[in-house]
C-alpha cells in the first residue's frame, strides 16, 4: 500500500488561539467584582466616619410617653418651633442614605416629676427600621434647640348646664318672656384641673337693642365664670362648644273672662237662659300671639248639663286651658254655681217616642209604649204648662249601631215647643229589629 504524504502548510497560514480575556462574560463578570473590592476598600479604609445635619420638623412627645402619663399627668401646652436641628455623626454608608424623615426627635421625661412648668431635654434617634440595626455606630445629638419647656397637669373634664344672662332685655306692654333655652344646653370643658376647678357656670350672654313682642332666636359666644362671677378665661382649657343658639320665647298676655261649655243639651236649647254664676270671672293666660289674639272669652270647663244638672248644688270643675295657654295666677278650678229661684222641675212618662233617621236596610219597631220618669227642668212657668204630649223622647238611629233582633236603643228628650226646658239622665226604649 502506498500512503499518500500530506502537504505541509503554507508559510503564511497561522493558526489562532483562543484565551480569557475573549469572553465577555467573564470580563463582565471580573469587572463587578473588582468595583465591589473597590468600593469596600474605600469604605472601610478612606470613608469609615463621617457627619451630616439634618433639620428634622417636628417633635414627637408621644414617644415614651408613659414615664409621665403613669403620674395620671397630661401634656397641656408645648412650645411652638419650627424645626430642630440634629446632627449624625458614625458611618458614612448609612450617613449617606439617611433622610430627615428617618430620623425622631422627641423629649427626655425622666426628670418629669409633677404638674407644672418642666424643661426637658431634646432626644433625637433613629425611627426607620431599615437603619435602627446597623444605629449602633451613629451617634445622633440634637444641635439646636436643645431644650423646650412643657407643660404638664392632671386633665380632666366638666360638665355644666348654659346659664341665659339677658342684658337691657325690655319686653313690650302686654307680653312676657315665658322662657328661654339653649341649644345645646350643656357643655363640656376639657383641661387642667386646676383650670376646672375656677370655673363654676357658663353663660350665654344676649344683648338686646329693641323691645320683644314676639319669640326670636340668636347665637352668643359662652363665657365661664367664677363663683364671684367673674369671667374666667383659662389658658389650656377647651370647651366642644364655643358659642349656643338662645331661643327667647315671648307670649301674648291678656285677661279673659271665663264661661262655661255645656255639653249634652237639647237641640235648640237655648243656654244663655241658665242663671250661674263662677268663682271666678277672669283668668289672666298667656300664649303665642297667634292664638291669644283671635280669643274674647276662655271656655275652660265642660258642664254636662243633661247628667250633672241638680238643684241646690254647687260643682268643683277643673280649669281646662286650650292647647299652648298657660295660666299666669294659681287658678286649677272654678266653683260653678247655678240661680235655681225661678226654676222648677217635674216627672212625667212620654208617650211620644219619634224614630228619625231610619236606616235603608233595616225595620225598626219600637216596642216601648212610653219613656217613663223622665226629669224635666226649667223656667217655673213653662214647667207649670208642661204636659206630656208637649215632650218628645226622640231615637236618633244615625250614629247607632243596629244589629237584628231585640235591642234597647237610647232616646233624647226634647220639648219643640221650648227653648228652655231640658231633661237630665238617660233614657232608652226597646225595639225589635228586622234585616229588610
Amino acid at each position: 500500500m502506498i500512503r499518500k504524504k500530506s502537504n505541509p502548510p503554507e508559510p503564511d497560514q497561522v493558526v489562532k488561539k483562543h484565551s480569557l480575556m475573549d469572553n465577555k462574560l467573564l470580563l463582565l463578570a471580573i469587572s463587578v467584582l473588582c468595583a465591589i473590592i473597590s468600593w469596600s476598600i474605600v469604605t472601610l479604609t478612606f470613608d469609615q466616619e463621617g457627619d451630616r445635619d439634618f433639620t428634622v420638623s417636628e417633635i414627637n412627645y408621644s414617644y415614651n410617653s408613659n414615664l409621665y402619663t403613669s403620674m395620671g399627668l397630661d401634656i397641656v401646652d408645648t412650645p411652638d418651633i419650627g424645626s430642630v436641628q440634629v446632627k449624625v455623626e458614625g458611618s458614612g454608608t448609612i450617613i449617606g442614605q439617611l433622610e430627615a424623615s428617618d430620623l425622631m426627635v422627641y423629649p427626655n421625661y425622666s426628670t418629669v416629676s409633677g404638674s407644672g412648668e418642666q424643661t426637658l431635654t431634646l432626644q433625637a434617634r433613629i425611627a426607620n427600621s431599615q437603619y435602627t440595626s446597623n444605629s449602633g455606630n451613629i451617634e445622633l445629638t440634637v444641635i439646636s434647640p436643645t431644650q423646650i419647656t412643657v407643660v404638664f397637669d392632671r386633665v380632666g373634664e366638666k360638665t355644666l348646664p348654659i346659664t341665659i344672662e339677658t342684658v337691657n332685655l325690655r319686653v313690650a306692654d302686654g307680653f312676657m318672656l315665658y322662657r328661654s333655652s339653649t341649644v345645646p344646653a350643656e357643655v363640656t370643658i376639657t383641661g387642667p384641673q386646676s383650670e376646672l376647678d375656677a370655673v363654676s357656670t357658663v353663660v350665654a350672654p344676649v344683648t338686646m337693642d329693641s323691645e320683644l313682642s314676639d319669640s326670636t332666636s340668636i347665637t352668643t359666644a359662652l363665657e365661664l365664670r367664677d363663683e364671684s362671677g367673674n369671667v374666667v378665661s383659662p389658658q389650656y382649657a377647651t370647651l366642644d362648644n364655643e358659642s349656643a343658639n338662645v331661643t327667647l320665647t315671648v307670649y301674648q298676655v291678656r285677661e279673659l273672662p271665663l264661661a262655661i261649655d255645656f255639653i249634652n243639651v237639647p237641640t235648640g236649647f237655648d243656654t244663655s237662659s241658665l242663671k250661674y254664676s263662677l268663682s271666678h270671672e277672669y283668668m289672666t293666660v298667656a300664649g303665642p300671639t297667634r292664638t291669644v289674639s283671635e280669643l274674647n272669652e276662655l271656655s275652660v270647663v265642660s258642664f254636662d248639663l243633661g247628667q250633672q244638672f241638680a238643684f241646690d248644688r254647687d260643682y268643683q270643675l277643673p280649669v281646662e286651658l286650650p292647647s299652648g295657654l298657660v295660666a299666669l295666677d294659681d287658678t286649677t278650678s272654678v266653683t260653678l254655681s247655678f240661680d235655681t229661684s225661678d226654676m222648677a222641675s217635674t216627672v212625667i212618662n212620654v208617650p211620644n217616642i219619634k224614630p228619625i233617621n231610619m236606616p235603608s236596610n233595616y225595620d225598626i219597631t219600637v216596642q216601648s209604649e212610653r219613656v217613663s220618669n223622665v226629669t224635666l227642668y226649667g223656667p217655673a212657668d213653662e214647667i207649670a204648662e208642661l204636659s206630656p204630649e208637649s215632650v218628645v223622647a226622640q231615637l236618633d238611629c244615625q250614629n247607632l249601631q243596629i244589629t237584628a233582633g231585640q235591642q234597647t236603643l237610647p232616646v233624647s228628650i226634647i220639648v219643640p215647643s221650648s227653648t228652655r226646658i231640658f231633661a237630665v239622665g238617660s233614657y232608652t226604649v226597646s225595639c225589635q229589629i228586622d234585616a229588610r
